[in-house]
């Protein structure tokens, strides 16, 4: 069944971080509601669906780019399109979690033409406690927290998509996240021009 929702009660996001560190599973366990049984790589991925929250019926398109660095030119229109950005690493993999750093807030901001919510979000935390590695290469939570607060990110969250609860967490903040931008948008536009 579609449902049709208003143009201001619907809201679009895009994640964006490395290859394989969770990010297309975290979406389609949202959009289905469990975890999906495959995996399959992601080049450009858009998916689209209504989430009530609150009592309220608010559209959602989730943009999926490709965590490769090199399709960057395939990335650059989402982030001027999206009204929230999600930069994602695996908490299993310190490489991903360097990346926001050093490759994707630059990318972000260059491309990037005004500011906007950006979410910081760690993924695979069920691997955390289930991988016998070092500590070194795992990613603390107080180490995202930290770095969401060095990066100037809106939130930070952790999630599994073996979790459903932590999936949601993100996206009901991606959703309440934009409407508060834009409210706050609003109010300023009002300010200066009493509209």
């Amino acid at each position: 069944m579609v449902v049709k929702v208003e143009e201001k009660k619907s809201v679009q996001c895009t994640l964006v971080g490395d290859a394989m560190i969770g990010k297309s599973t975290m979406i389609q366990s949202f959009m289905e509601e469990q975890h999906p049984q495959v995996y399959v790589a992601t080049v450009f991925d858009s998916y689209a669906g209504v989430y009530e929250l609150a009592g309220e019926k608010i559209g959602i398109t989730i943009m999926d780019s490709a965590g490769q660095h090199d399709y960057e030119s395939m990335r650059a229109g989402t982030y001027k399109e999206s009204e929230v950005l999600i930069l994602c690493y695996s908490c299993v993999e310190r490489d991903s979690f360097d990346s926001i750093q050093d490759f994707w807030v630059p990318e972000m901001n260059h491309y990037m033409r005004k500011r906007k919510p950006v979410i910081l979000v760690a993924t695979q935390t069920d691997l955390r406690q289930n991988r016998k590695k070092t500590s070194d290469v795992h990613v603390s939570s107080e180490e995202g927290a930290e770095l969401a607060n060095q990066i100037g990110a809106d939130s930070f969250l952790e999630c599994t998509s073996m979790d459903l609860i932590t999936v949601k967490q993100v996206f009901e903040t991606v959703i309440t996240s934009a409407l508060r931008y834009r409210k706050k948008k609003h109010n300023l536009v009002h300010r200066i021009f009493g509209k």
